[in-house]
């Protein structure tokens, strides 16, 4: 997980090979990787989730974090939070989730929330020149003083085009966004003190998102590198999307791109689907996706019901494709 491997090269051949894999590798079907990954197939996978909350509300007998590993059977060893660059960083949230047995994953976005993309303010060239290195600053300050480790994931689904610092929004680049991502990685590293660690997160390679081997920083400015990918079912103009369609092509072209760094899934979710045990049979073949990626140290599941109903409980044949898969994948060692 240490490991700082040099970064390919920054050639057009390179990357034109990358993009010409992105684009050719509909369908491909788990590769084998290289001894080094293999050998990190020994370590057990771990869980986490997004939940709305995960502090303690009055008068509850169970915090939501243990409401959560009582509904799953298996302790999360990830929580997702999220926060905009000029938020204060969530101690509370935080100091629940460690006096729970678990980490933060906390991901900073570039924004004002909720405001859309059309804010030009955050585009990528403004971080790269500093315009940010205040907020990053303390940011970088707020997670050292608090001391205990947490995954930092600033920016990410650039290859969408649903924010601010999104490739072809706000005149950004995925030149403009490696500097934004170095500057950031400077500066709210320089503040640390090796208990954060650095998680790039590009969305899987849809009809509605672009490539993202471009955008990928200095193998030395990253800790994981890692996905975001949502089956949305087959409403309102999305498609039902197999779970090996949906990430089988994105991570053939994440192990091209990065051949050593642990590999997570930042935020996956499937819809609740009106035909009986659809959802349920996504679920199994989704963990038998991630079984056969020896890199995969962890998956993120998005436990919320908001444009859809996202959660693994949603139905009944889904929380016990759940919790059955997750406890095969947790007995493993």
């Amino acid at each position: 997980m240490n490991a700082r491997p040099s970064h390919p090269p920054r050639d057009l051949t390179r990357r034109d090979l990358l993009r010409i894999t992105a684009v050719g590798l509909a369908g491909l079907t788990v590769a084998a990787c290289s001894s080094a990954a293999t050998s990190d197939a020994m370590r057990a996978r771990a869980w986490g989730a997004y939940i709305p909350t995960v502090l303690p509300s009055d008068g509850s007998a169970d915090s939501p974090i243990e409401q959560l590993a009582a509904l799953a059977e298996v302790h999360p060893r990830y929580l997702h939070r999220y926060a905009a660059i000029g938020e204060p960083a969530p101690i509370p949230e935080f100091d629940a989730i460690v006096t729970a047995g678990s980490t933060p994953l906390l991901t900073v976005e570039p924004w004002l929330a909720g405001q859309g993309p059309n804010q030009p303010e955050y585009a990528l060239q403004r971080i790269a020149a500093g315009d940010f290195d205040r907020e990053l600053r303390r940011w970088g300050a707020e997670l050292t003083a608090w001391g205990r480790p947490v995954l930092f994931r600033f920016a990410p689904k650039m290859n969408t085009a649903a924010y601010p610092w999104s490739l072809g929004v706000n005149g950004n680049t995925a030149r403009d966004y490696r500097g934004a991502w170095s500057r950031m990685r400077t500066v709210v590293g320089t503040e640390g003190t090796g208990n954060i660690r650095f998680v790039w997160a590009p969305a899987v390679l849809t009809t509605e998102t672009k490539p993202f081997a471009e955008a990928y920083p200095d193998a030395n400015e990253v800790n994981y590198v890692a996905l975001d990918g949502y089956n949305w079912g087959d409403a309102d103009g999305h498609r039902w999307t197999p779970a090996a369609d949906l990430f089988g092509t994105s991570l053939a072209v994440l192990r091209e791109l990065d051949g050593d760094h642990p590999m997570l899934i930042t935020e996956v979710a499937c819809a609740t689907a009106p035909q009986l045990g659809l959802k349920a049979n996504w679920i199994r073949d989704f963990f038998t996706l991630i079984d056969n990626e020896p890199r995969l140290e962890a998956f993120l599941w998005y436990q919320a019901d908001t444009q859809r109903d996202w959660r693994f409980n949603s139905t009944s044949a889904s929380i016990d494709a759940f919790r059955s898969s997750l406890a095969a994948m947790s007995s493993q060692k």
